[in-house]
């Protein structure tokens, strides 16, 4: 299209329309430069970082122990199994619904684990002191290894031991995420999140 054809394409929208469109740039505008501003990014040094995950019945085979769940009476489940729930949270039965330890007693869900406030848990979720990061914020972890240090972790979860510096990862379900406990427990790491 010729340059002469645009600028007349121009002088036919009314005058009201182009003062709208002005306005919606404008505010546009305003709206990005103040979202832009109320997020701060903050860094630091010096954070402890562990590993938490769910454990699997199936995979934790031993003698039976006999505990009473929450609305449905006396079950028995493998102690190795009901150790490990006691220590992490939750774990998955050998019959497919998610058994936690918390409050002083044991709880079903059918949802699958649940975070502190009552959300299922996904990998990549954090546990962290709301004192030192807001709950919600996002996190990174730049001296996690691989595939964890290029990742942004959702801080939605809280835990008893929990306390300053310290985040724990959610790594997922079963043994290799037990694994993953293990490797990505370290010292002295750089964390930055964002705060709203």
């Amino acid at each position: 299209m010729r340059q002469q054809d645009r600028f007349a394409r121009l002088r036919t929208i009314s005058p009201g329309l182009l003062l709208i469109i002005g306005v919606c740039f404008l505010i546009r505008i305003d709206l990005t430069n103040s979202l832009g501003q109320s997020r701060e990014q903050t860094c630091s040094e010096g954070w402890y970082i562990t590993g938490y995950y769910v454990p699997r019945e199936d995979e934790l085979p031993d003698t039976a122990e006999q505990i009473s769940v929450e609305r449905m009476g006396d079950l028995s489940f493998s102690q190795k199994f009901l150790s490990e729930i006691r220590t992490e949270g939750w774990g998955i039965t050998r019959f497919g619904w998610a058994l936690g330890y918390y409050s002083g007693g044991w709880h079903r869900s059918d949802s699958g684990p649940l975070d502190a406030a009552g959300n299922v848990l996904a990998e990549g979720i954090i546990a962290i002191d709301r004192s030192l990061i807001p709950p919600g914020a996002n996190v990174q972890i730049s001296t996690l290894p691989s595939p964890w240090a290029s990742r942004t972790f959702r801080a939605t979860d809280i835990g008893n031991g929990i306390v300053g510096q310290h985040i724990d990862v959610f790594t997922g379900t079963g043994l290799t995420a037990e694994q993953e406990t293990f490797r990505i427990t370290s010292e002295n790491n750089h964390v930055c999140f964002m705060r709203e």
